[in-house]
């Protein structure tokens, strides 16, 4: 980032808003939005035409692929600062995992200078794109088309566009309903449930609607499977049947990520249960095998 890179554009409205942060901008913001921040510069040199400007990029919290989890990432390029006369700039920051090293964060950034360190930060784009990657197991389920469809809806979430995210989430959850049974009726017959519950997750299955579907089933599901306590199929009902004609942009974004998430860790849950058991069997049958 240097001088030649800068465009100056004195006067150009700002966008008005609640400032944040820059590590909470870099973590939480999704492209293609403007956000005042604090503690975006710091002042360099002396008085006059000799004073410059540098960006201050912290460390940050982000999921890394190659450690599968949260972790930190620090600022791998030199931040350059910047003459006084220029308030507006471009960036191309690099951050880069701080536990494997080998995960790297591009951002493209424009920045707007304000007085004492303030700001505006409008981001272009980021790379890998913004948000949590969607678990493979959760992809699996679907196929590679409606995988496609509901990593669309993922893409749509992230920028915002919560009554496509909605859509697009919505029509793959009813798409894969019977999956989504057959798989809770295996984990089901595998925990050794009650016979009860699992006729009445047949019979539940064989409904049209999602809403029939949840009056079929009266037995709790195994500890293993709720979320905090509840039904995460009630959760998701409760979600899918908000219609999308009288919800907001926003509201639809809520709901989004509400079936997103409830869905994610559903299906991570039948993942674990299903693995705890098989490890379980293992151990049985070579305790087993060692007496005999």
């Amino acid at each position: 980032m240097t001088d030649a890179d800068t465009v100056v554009a004195e006067g150009e409205g700002i966008e008005i808003n609640q400032p944040i942060s820059v590590k909470d901008f870099l973590e939480k913001t999704h492209p293609s939005a403007q956000k005042s921040v604090f503690d975006l510069w710091e002042l360099e040199g002396g008085v006059g035409t000799s004073r410059r400007r540098k960006p201050v990029y912290p460390d940050i919290r982000l999921h890394c692929r190659v450690c599968e989890g949260e972790r930190t990432f620090r600022c791998a390029t030199t931040s350059n600062s910047i003459s006084w006369d220029f308030r507006i700039t471009s960036a191309h920051p690099i951050y880069r995992c701080g536990d494997c090293l080998e995960e790297t964060k591009q951002y493209s950034l424009r920045i707007t200078f304000a007085d004492e360190g303030d700001g505006q930060l409008y981001k272009y784009g980021e790379y890998p794109p913004f948000g949590i990657p969607v678990s493979n197991r959760v992809l699996r389920l679907f196929g590679k088309v409606d995988a496609e469809l509901f990593l669309k809806g993922r893409q749509c979430e992230n920028l915002g566009y919560g009554i496509a995210a909605f859509a697009y989430y919505r029509r793959v959850v009813e798409n894969h309903r019977n999956d989504l049974f057959d798989e809770i009726i295996k984990v089901c017959q595998t925990v050794g449930a009650s016979a009860e519950l699992i006729e009445e997750l047949k019979a539940a299955k064989k409904e049209i609607s999602f809403s029939k579907s949840m009056e079929k089933i009266k037995t709790g599901l195994p500890q293993g499977l709720l979320i905090d306590g509840h039904n995460p199929l009630n959760a998701l009902h409760g979600a899918l049947s908000v219609g999308l004609h009288g919800e907001s942009d926003e509201d639809c974004l809520s709901n989004a990520q509400a079936v997103r998430l409830v869905l994610s860790d559903l299906i991570e849950r039948i993942a674990l249960l299903k693995q705890e058991n098989k490890q379980l069997s293992v151990a049985v049958q070579r305790l087993l095998a060692k007496r005999a």
